[in-house]
């Protein structure tokens, strides 16, 4: 089973390899990816480099934004940020927030404008870091007037996508007041769920609503950071006698007061100190605290405290250990021990490495895979619920179950995820798995559209574009959405986009799109520009051209192509007079249905004997058993 399942993996890079090196856009990413992981072919970081800047330079933007934190991180090569602004700068430009996001970090305190614009539209676009960096923004005046509304606002957004900071300064609004009524319930419930994600400040928040015993005094307890007023240091007094008659707990959370300067002055030294005594009496709070402290000062130090913090059960540390030992970033490279960590933090619940193993266990071990997906989406985890749905609509490692594909889907879609909303637009246009609803495919195409995602933005002017099913055409809407989606590299819509400029009898554009779509594969786009070549349409006349099209798209099944091109070999036009070869694409035509490829069979048949014919018909069977044999390598 073991040497099958790594021929599956092998076979799948094969596959892949071969699309890239046809050139197709989303496959030279993919093998970059393979190459990186280590997936179906040995680890090779400098194929992988040279496969992702392929696709980068051709203009994808997920290639993109990876090429840029390569350089900003100096991870397979030399460190550069001229280099990494310039590709974050080339991702950006065509909306990806994380690159629009990263933009905004060079900018930083040098062009605050600037940064200021990236971080907004990165927020706009959904991406929860530059959401809590809006609200920040506002609620302390940087770079725009102060607006604590506002400042809530984006801190709600993020907050509701789980960043423990932005829970942790939502609570800190709710709790003092500002741009909304003061409301100590839903304080303590943001400062819980950020507690709960092991952030310190709201472990705080906590200890000390714990330390007073009555939530009355946390609006006291979690004004802002001005340090030394009688009141607070009160607060602060508690914990530093406990902390100083040896209470490991005491002497945590008095550490956290110093590094914070939560009711005392900020002072690292003393945060150190602190947390150290707690951490040798096996705190293991203190120890992870610590880890995260000495983390790229004293590496090997954090190490020890990491590991101590994960011998202990703490979910953090394991899940830390695993992602570094499994990359090698910062420690020999050790898979087992990495898949070890994730294993135990997994087995305890912990969301983010149920689904990490879930992706590790994907195309070997299906049925781990999909548990992990199974437990990690329980706990809500947006990610999981999708790769679960696709698991139960592919019936990969677990029954096929159209319904519980939708259930997870939906679930996934309603918390925001853009492939997910897509998959679920998909599944009401279909109706597979669902009823089918042009209204609600329409609604989920356009909130995974809204997020920049080029498949649904496909998808959504390709609706547009046909109308019907209670969806008015609209070609404006049309062209807008297969343009950005085309814009993106998206392949379909560079075939659409050309469509839909061949309606207009603006051919030179058509014949532009079209020429992206067919280098990068698109079937249709062939034929259609195979047509153009031969007709001398949006561009010169030109057979050759026009054959070489038409054996691309014939070769991928498009039937018009093979029966076009049985007549180019039957009429010597562009190639050499060939009977037989043309037969054999009547043959091919026919069997797809194409009418005139009927026709012209039984012409073709007049004029050949028997052993021609029958040669025609080995080419033919030939052909199709090749072709089924490659289907038969992609469904693998």
């Amino acid at each position: 089973m073991a040497t099958k399942i790594v021929a599956k993996d092998k076979r799948a890079f094969s596959s892949t390899l071969k699309s890239a090196r046809l050139g197709l856009l989303d496959a030279q990413y993919e093998v970059g990816l393979m190459y990186a992981n280590g997936v179906g072919v040995a680890q090779d970081f400098e194929k992988a480099l040279l496969w992702i800047r392929q696709a980068a330079e051709r203009g994808l933007a997920a290639a993109q934004y990876l090429l840029g934190t390569r350089y900003a991180n100096g991870v397979a090569v030399e460190q550069d940020d001229h280099k990494a602004f310039f590709w974050y700068l080339k991702a950006a430009e065509q909306g990806h927030p994380k690159a629009i996001f990263r933009l905004g970090k060079f900018y930083g305190a040098l062009h605050s404008e600037s940064a200021n614009a990236c971080f907004f539209k990165a927020a706009e676009l959904g991406l929860t870091e530059a959401q809590f960096t809006v609200g920040a923004a506002f609620e302390n005046g940087k770079g725009v007037v102060q607006d604590y509304r506002q400042a809530l606002y984006w801190y709600q957004r993020s907050a509701e996508q789980g960043l423990a900071a932005a829970q942790c300064a939502l609570a800190d609004l709710y709790a003092n007041g500002h741009g909304v009524p003061c409301d100590v319930e839903l304080a303590l419930d943001w400062y819980r769920k950020a507690a709960q994600q092991h952030f310190a400040a709201a472990q705080v928040a906590m200890g000390l609503i714990d330390a007073n015993g009555d939530g009355r005094s946390l609006r006291r307890t979690r004004t802002r950071r001005k340090a030394g007023t009688v009141e607070r240091r009160r607060d602060a007094s508690g914990w530093i006698k406990a902390a100083e008659m040896g209470d490991a707990d005491a002497r945590y959370n008095f550490a956290l007061m110093c590094h914070f300067g939560l009711g005392v002055p900020e002072d690292l030294v003393q945060a150190e100190a602190w947390y150290l005594s707690a951490a040798k009496q096996g705190e293991v709070r203190a120890q992870l605290a610590l880890a995260r402290l000495y983390e790229g000062v004293h590496d090997e130090q954090a190490w020890v405290w990491y590991h101590k913090a994960a011998e202990q059960g703490d979910l953090e540390a394991q899940f830390f250990l695993g992602r570094h030992y499994l990359s090698g970033q910062g420690v020999e490279q050790d898979p087992l021990a990495g898949c070890s960590w994730y294993v135990k933090a997994g087995e305890a619940g912990d969301p983010r490495s149920l689904l990490t193993l879930g992706h590790l266990f994907s195309g070997e071990m299906e049925h781990a895979a999909s548990a992990c997906f199974k437990r990690a989406a329980e706990q809500g985890i947006a990610e999981a619920q999708f790769l679960l749905s696709q698991h139960y609509a592919a019936g990969k490692g677990i029954s096929h179950d159209l319904g519980q594909a939708f259930y997870w889907c939906r679930l996934a879609a309603e918390q925001g995820y853009a492939l997910a909303q897509c998959a679920l637009g998909i599944t009401y246009l279909n109706g597979r798995g669902a009823p089918r609803d042009f209204a609600q495919a329409l609604f989920w195409f356009q909130k995974a559209a809204d997020q920049g995602d080029a498949k649904a933005q496909w998808n959504l002017g390709a609706m547009y574009a046909s109308g019907g099913d209670g969806v008015a055409q609209d070609l404006r809407q049309a062209f807008i959405w297969c343009q950005k989606a085309a814009d993106l590299g998206f392949v379909a819509a560079q075939a659409t986009l050309g469509v839909l400029f061949a309606l207009t009898q603006n051919m030179d554009q058509a014949v532009h799109w079209w020429s992206k779509a067919a280098h990068q594969g698109d079937p249709e786009a062939q034929y259609n520009l195979a047509l153009m070549y031969s007709k001398g349409q949006g561009v010169k006349q030109d057979s050759a051209l026009a054959f070489h099209w038409f054996v691309e798209a014939a070769g991928q099944g498009v039937v018009s192509a093979q029966s076009r091109l049985g007549l180019i070999y039957a009429t010597g036009d562009a190639v050499a007079l060939d009977l037989i070869e043309a037969h054999k694409w009547f043959i091919l035509a026919a069997k797809g249905g194409d009418a005139a490829g009927k026709a012209n069979l039984v012409r073709s048949e007049e004029r050949l004997g028997l052993m021609q014919i029958a040669e025609a018909q080995r080419r033919a069977n030939q052909w199709l058993q090749a072709a089924s044999n490659s289907r038969s390598l992609k469904e693998v």
